[in-house]
């Protein structure tokens, strides 16, 4: 593999562990509402960060000739990855601009679940430059990250329906449907980039 083509693995590892550094930053936020201004700092230095990475991997793709696997491909990983810390900004960026604290027990769990899918992530974007060898180990992850988006959408419908049955003021439910439906989005962002990353090892083996 030759220095450009090593560059595409080294680019999307960088990314993909800003996106495990930005969950955790969400998951600690949550815990305390008080540390929301910091932890928006925090956020918005890492989404910054992701999108110069993103940046660079597309400049790449536009100037390598020859790239290690289809261009649609490496350029939907690294889309992928920047929308999931798009979402997990935005729904911490919610809970401060509308006020919408302390955050529901149903809004940890899914975060925990996100934050699940994030990790089992960056453990195949890590094994990427290794695809013949880690092929059963993506192929599982893949299945793990299926298995925990589901799990993500009945949580999400789940705490919807207590929003409406639950909360009497109709700008609270909006509020925090929204946020729920960041998180349910980021979530399902993570399936899109694990079916991405199947189908790129499926084609590579």
């Amino acid at each position: 593999m030759s220095k450009k083509e090593n560059d595409f693995f080294v680019l999307m590892k960088e990314n993909a562990q800003l996106i495990c550094e930005s969950s955790l930053v969400l998951k600690e936020a949550v815990k305390d509402p008080t540390t929301f201004p910091v932890k928006m700092k925090e956020l918005i230095d890492l989404e910054h960060r992701a999108d110069d990475i993103t940046n660079k991997i597309i400049d790449n793709l536009n100037k390598t000739l020859v790239t290690p696997m289809d261009r649609e491909d490496l350029y939907s990983l690294a889309t992928n990855m920047d929308d999931i810390i798009d979402f997990i900004q935005g729904a911490l960026e919610r809970m401060i601009m509308y006020k919408a604290t302390p955050p529901h027990s149903g809004v940890e769990e899914l975060i925990r679940v996100l934050d699940d899918c994030i990790h089992i992530i960056k453990i195949s974007v890590d094994n990427l430059p290794s695809i013949r060898t880690k092929l059963n180990l993506i192929l599982e992850n893949t299945e793990k990250i299926h298995k925990l988006e589901s799990e993500g959408d009945r949580l999400y419908r789940s705490e919807v329906g207590k929003l409406f049955e639950n909360e009497s003021n109709p700008i609270e439910i909006i509020k925090w449907k929204e946020i729920l439906e960041h998180l349910e989005d980021a979530t399902d962002r993570c399936e899109d980039l694990a079916l991405v990353i199947k189908g790129v090892v499926l084609k590579y083996v």
